[in-house]
């Protein structure tokens, strides 16, 4: 049962399954009605072929914003490649012509970007019919029946796009959710198995750890859609920051869970029959509410019983040498467990609220700022630029075809086309080229002993299982894609040539090796765009959103604090992390030599980690009551912070000498404080609970002190 919630979890939205579904359907059914034609009609089994081909780019390639703006360009890839198909077929004679027009749509297919995702489909499509019209020699008499199979693919493209298998948004956003669920109750699971065995399971502990970073990766794609769908639309009465506030609190468990319960065995501490049986009782509970059902309000009320007999427990046990600190650990759990339920509560309320009084609409606002960007940077466009490349590549590359293969002289032009086929950085085109040369060198390979033992209809089933399985699993794996992509080839090679031999596919692969070799090349001597200047970008971009978030969060304890969503900042933050992991990972992966990048990516992790439990770990309250001094000195603190991480950022960018200040002084400073004044114990409650909310402002501040030194940056004196 397990591994099919694990399954059923893996997909969320369940997005790769039903665009490959999409794309196999589309292409079967192209595929299917054209053989029919041609068995009554005469014809050429080409035309079924390139009926798949073009029912496969009809869903693949339509990226619009609005389904409206989708449907439209699907319609146009129809003339698209009508045309480069026609225009393909009359200029195969001309040799250089030909050349000449297939430069011409590669460098519109890159150019164009800068218009719309429109204009790259339409020129893709064209890219690819002038591509199949050439490798079949194809000639004027056999444009009609292409026509036909053009007709049939964008048709069938259209119907499951738009009809049978309609995306809708609200549906999307709900099965995200619900693999967020099983993700959630499937971790909860194992950290119960790892509570109620007091022994220490280290490969429990690292499938724990796995589990959590599966959970953090669901939980940003949900408030990615989040971004665009309204949630009231599933569940009327929830707001999208109510939602988010729940993700993000859920994830956040799960991340305090997991280095929580190791320290905690490590301390023995769940040797203490109590606190184990009540930690499982709260775990056990949170895993059986469901939040969103409106007819299980009875497991929250269990959840926050078992989190108050918690409280109670701990209450009775006073910290000394020996449970200080893992009791301050179980406290942690306790406080995000109680924002949990908490927000789930309130998730509750909304929805009851919104039964009662049979609110079946809401005012959807969307603010859709499609204003054209403005490229503050002088000179060339990015796209232009990519444009240029793709040019001179495009040149070479068919150059090098027609000298090395003159029978398939754009075999190496396709290669070298899409490996620049957005990879914004010469680090980014050199792990794409090394991935696709594995994955047609393992699929060659696959594919010609593959072509040998099938015939006939086996050919054809297993060229769509081929489909299904590249686009399926092409979010997960660019290597694995192309290695399927591969083998589809050598099947439509045995179908269409009539048979496939050992020295077509060694071309094959050896075109490949050489498209993307010159991809790269050109990428790194022309207008080159460095992986370091990227990965600086990015932590530029990511230290002004930290700045932004930790500013936001401090004002909370002033009057001049405004209402603001934190969970929605901190799940921000986290997706610029995730986008500068992945900016940076031929740095860290040693493609271009480590130079520190690994180092410099754990220490952000750190910070991003301190970051959220800002927000995780503090009270709830709009604003928190502190006295003058109190507010003084963290009007002083947060300053201080700030210039820091400007002076991080100028570090990080290399811009001169930065200068960074410790805020260890204004640290003991604000712990003092209950010192100078007769306090109650009411003001001394108040004044620790302060000081548990700030406690990761120093942790923060260590970390971006410890690398702004690391870069080069110089203490900062007091006098300065």
């Amino acid at each position: 049962m397990r591994y099919w919630h694990r399954l059923l979890a893996s997909d969320p939205g369940r997005k790769r399954l039903r665009t490959a579904s999409k794309v196999t359907l589309s292409v079967i059914s192209s595929v299917m009605v054209m053989l029919i034609i041609i068995l009554y009609a005469g014809g050429q089994v080409t035309a079924a072929i390139f009926a798949g081909v073009v029912g496969m780019m009809g869903i693949l390639v339509v990226n619009d914003d609005t389904e409206k703006e989708k449907k439209l360009t699907t319609v146009l890839l129809a003339l698209s490649s009508a045309c480069s198909l026609t225009i393909g077929s009359w200029l195969a004679k001309w040799g250089m012509a030909a050349d000449l027009f297939l430069l011409l749509v590669v460098f519109l297919a890159l150019y164009l970007q800068r218009f719309g995702s429109r204009y790259f489909s339409i020129c893709m499509i064209a890219f690819m019919s002038f591509y199949f019209a050439t490798l079949l020699k194809v000639d004027f008499t056999q444009v009609p029946w292409l026509f036909a199979s053009i007709l049939t693919g964008i048709l069938f493209a259209y119907f499951y796009n738009f009809i049978l298998i309609h995306d809708k948004p609200e549906e999307v956003l709900k099965r995200s959710m619900a693999s967020f669920h099983i993700q959630a109750n499937l971790t909860l699971n194992l950290v119960i198995e790892i509570v109620r065995d007091i022994k220490m399971d280290k490969q429990r502990l690292l499938n724990l750890d796995r589990n959590v970073k599966k959970l953090g990766d669901y939980a940003r794609v949900v408030s990615n859609e989040l971004g665009t769908t309204e949630p009231g639309e599933i569940w009327p009465g929830l707001s999208t920051s109510q939602l988010r506030l729940y993700i993000f609190d859920t994830a956040m468990l799960m991340e305090t869970l997991s280095p929580s319960i190791r320290r905690l065995k490590e301390h023995r501490a769940l040797e203490n029959h109590a606190i184990r049986s009540s930690l499982l009782q709260v775990i056990q509970s949170i895993r059986e509410a469901e939040v969103l059902n409106r007819e299980q309000v009875h497991y929250l009320e269990n959840a926050a019983a078992s989190l108050q007999t918690l409280r109670e427990l701990l209450w009775t046990l006073n910290p000394d040498e020996d449970n200080g600190e893992w009791l301050y650990l179980i406290r942690r759990i306790e406080s995000i467990a109680n924002h949990i339920i908490d927000g789930a509560f309130g998730l509750q309320q909304s929805l009851q609220q919104a039964n009662e009084h049979h609110i079946g609409q809401r005012t959807e606002e969307q603010e859709n700022d499609e204003q054209e960007e403005q490229d503050e940077e002088y000179g060339i466009r990015p796209t232009t630029k990519k444009a240029i490349q793709a040019l001179i590549a495009g040149g070479l590359s068919i150059v090098l075809g027609h000298i090395y293969s003159p029978a398939h002289q754009y075999w190496i032009l396709l290669s070298c086309f899409v490996v620049l086929l957005g990879t914004e950085t010469v680090g980014r085109t050199l792990v794409k080229a090394v991935q696709r040369s594995i994955g047609t060198f393992l699929g060659a390979i696959a594919g010609f002993i593959i072509a040998m033992y099938l015939t006939g209809i086996q050919d054809i089933v297993m060229l769509f299982i081929c489909v299904f399985l590249a686009f399926y699993l092409l979010p997960i794996s660019y290597t694995l894609m192309m290695f399927w992509i591969t083998m589809l080839l050598a099947l439509m090679y045995d179908i269409l040539l009539g048979g496939i031999n050992q020295q077509l596919m060694i071309a094959r692969v050896i075109d490949t090796v050489a498209g993307v070799g010159l991809g790269f090349a050109v990428s790194a001597l022309i207008y080159p765009h460095r992986t370091r200047d990227k990965v600086t970008t990015s932590t530029v971009e990511y230290l002004n959103s930290l700045k932004e978030y930790v500013n936001n969060y401090i004002d909370r304890f002033s009057e001049k604090h405004t209402a603001f969503n934190l969970a929605d900042l901190a799940l921000e933050l986290d997706q610029l992390l995730e986008t500068l992991i992945e900016d940076a990972s031929p740095l860290y992966r040693g493609w271009f030599g480590r130079s520190g990048i690994q180092q410099q990516l754990t220490v952000l992790t750190a910070i991003n980690f301190y970051a959220k439990h800002l927000t995780a770990s503090s009270t709830r309250k709009s604003q928190l009551n502190t006295d003058e001094r109190f507010e003084d000195l963290l009007n002083h603190v947060q300053r201080s912070l700030t210039e820091n991480i400007d002076a991080l950022s100028a570090a990080v960018r290399g811009e001169g000498q930065a200068r960074i200040v410790n805020l260890d002084e204004e640290r003991r400073q604000v712990e003092r404080l209950p010192e100078k004044s007769k306090s109650n114990d009411h003001e001394l409650l108040n004044h620790l609970r302060l000081l548990h909310n700030v406690h990761y402002i120093w942790r923060i501040n260590e970390s971006i002190v410890y690398l702004a030194r690391q870069l080069g940056a110089e203490p900062k004196s007091k006098d300065q």
